[in-house]
């Protein structure tokens, strides 16, 4: 407090605490202007403050004794070793203190025992007992092992893996390589875990067997039952669904390609599957029809009725029963020996039969598949462009009326434009190139005299679908027309169409036969 009588200090420290303070730095932007512009104006009135009250007249800046050399002098700097804040030095009051209180509490830790000599004394017999001497048996020392070296023999005593070879294509310890994952499906586990696939991840450049192969070892190596044999060469991959039921209408994966020709994401192991799919019953029914081939159907037992057979071969022959019209079925080896649809099969005593027409004779194809005389000469112009009005069924909206163009090359859909008709669902115009058209048939007759034809179309590996509504003769003459082209072009998505809908049909006729 004894320099606070210094003007020229408190200034200065005023102005250095504003400007400290101050984090915009506007104070000292303004303070160091206005020293700048009056330096004789502050050194008068610092002088005149500090002897206002000793002087009869203002003193002159020269006699006040103050240097005023630096107008823009600082404040003092602050030292290291002055004590302020936190970094005052403690008192060895405090200090002497706290040795006291630590030495306190290490003495409650300390146990202090005198030591007392014995007033008794003892001889060297008194004292054997005190301190006998006990014998030790020998203890046979057991070497331990690490644990390495006991996983090394339990590893052993499981035995080696036969199939270690084909642990080079496993894609779970593969980085950087293109690997698939595939679902694999074991008909030789359990009937409780057949149902659960095996995930297996393999290099795409692996082949099928060496597929075949990793499936096996990791087989092994998760320690599944039953133990597999150890020839890769009787097992085979098949397709299977997604419940796992194995798909033996096609035949299994050929052994020398690659996996990654193939996008089937569920596949089956099976051992020794044999070169030809064989039937799962017995009893087969074989239904003919007079130069148009024939049928087989297989059934689980002698009881079914005839009426359920008639009824599947009229289905799968696609025949339409009109009004009036009825068939029945005869022996064959017996002609004109009728057949009641009402007995079994076990009455029959036969297991082959002929489609007939009721009022006809054997051999009459044109009742039961009546044959156009213009049918050769529309298969030969079907090539042919030409055009229908027809109507576009939509589910959530009202029918469209387009243009549907039919050629050898491609189908045109082509909106028809009438003046008022609304444009919140305006329908586009689309091409579908021949190749692509997989299938066209009627799905629905109407009452008003109208039916529904469905042309059915692959995009994406998707098979998708466009419905129209026409009146029955142009549909009739619309479906043959396409169909006409799908048999003379015979692309490949038709073939696939084709052995598709044939599978779903055979699992049809045997599931509910």
């Amino acid at each position: 407090m004894a320099m606070m009588d210094d003007v020229d200090f408190l200034i200065s420290h005023i102005r250095n605490s504003f400007i400290t303070s101050d984090d915009t730095g506007m104070c000292e932007l303004i303070i160091e202007m206005d020293e700048a512009e009056r330096p004789n104006t502050r050194a008068e009135s610092f002088s005149t403050y500090a002897h206002w009250n000793t002087c009869d007249s203002p003193p002159s800046p020269v006699d006040s004794g103050l240097d005023t050399s630096d107008e823009l002098s600082h404040s003092y700097d602050i030292l290291p070793d002055m004590d302020y804040g936190a970094h005052r030095r403690r008192s060895n009051t405090a200090q002497r203190l706290e040795r006291l209180k630590k030495e306190k509490r290490n003495q409650c830790k300390v146990k202090t025992i005198s030591w007392k000599d014995s007033q008794t004394n003892y001889s060297a017999d008194d004292k054997g007992h005190l301190f006998e001497k006990k014998e030790v048996p020998p203890q046979e020392r057991t070497r331990k092992g690490s644990f390495l070296s006991q996983q090394l023999d339990t590893h052993g005593m499981k035995g080696d893996n036969p199939f270690t070879e084909y642990a080079k294509f496993d894609g779970r310890a593969s980085a950087g390589i293109a690997t698939k994952k595939i679902d694999i499906f074991l008909t030789m586990a359990p009937a409780d875990s057949r149902a659960y696939p095996m995930p297996v991840v393999v290099v795409a450049t692996a082949k099928v067997e060496e597929l075949i192969g990793l499936i096996c070892w990791q087989y092994t190596h998760e320690a599944r039952e039953p133990r597999m044999i150890e020839d890769t060469g009787v097992y085979w991959l098949h397709i299977a669904e997604d419940d796992g039921e194995v798909d033996m209408d096609f035949p299994s994966l050929d052994k020398r390609e690659p996996v990654s020709k193939f996008g089937f994401s569920k596949l089956a192991l099976v051992e020794r599957a044999p070169a030809h799919p064989t039937p799962k019953k017995s009893l087969v029914v074989t239904i003919n029809v007079p130069s148009r081939g024939f049928n087989k159907f297989q059934v689980e037992n002698m009881h079914v009725p005839m009426k359920d057979i008639l009824n599947k071969v009229l289905k799968r022959r696609k025949i339409k029963v009109k009004p009036g019209l009825s068939y029945y079925l005869e022996k064959q080896s017996e002609p004109g020996s009728v057949i009641d649809l009402e007995s079994t099969l076990a009455a029959t005593d036969t297991m082959e039969f002929c489609l007939v027409r009721e009022n006809s004779q054997r051999g009459d194809l044109e009742e039961l598949y009546p044959v156009d005389s213009s049918d050769v000469a529309e298969s030969l112009t079907s090539h042919q462009y030409k055009s229908y009005i027809v109507n576009m069924v939509h589910k959530l909206r009202t029918n469209t009326e387009v243009q549907l163009g039919v050629s050898g090359e491609k189908v045109e859909i082509d909106p028809v434009t009438n003046k008022g008709t609304g444009r919140l669902f305006k329908q586009k115009a689309v091409t579908y190139d021949a190749d692509t058209i997989a299938d066209c048939d009627i799905v629905e007759n109407r009452s008003n005299g109208k039916c529904v034809f469905r042309m059915m179309y692959q995009t994406n590996h998707d098979y998708k679908h466009h419905d129209f509504e026409v009146e029955e003769e142009v549909a009739s003459e619309i479906v043959q027309k396409i169909n006409n082209i799908l048999e003379l072009r015979l692309s490949q998505t038709r073939k696939d169409f084709v052995a598709i809908r044939d599978r779903k049909r055979k699992r049809d006729s045997l599931r509910y036969s």
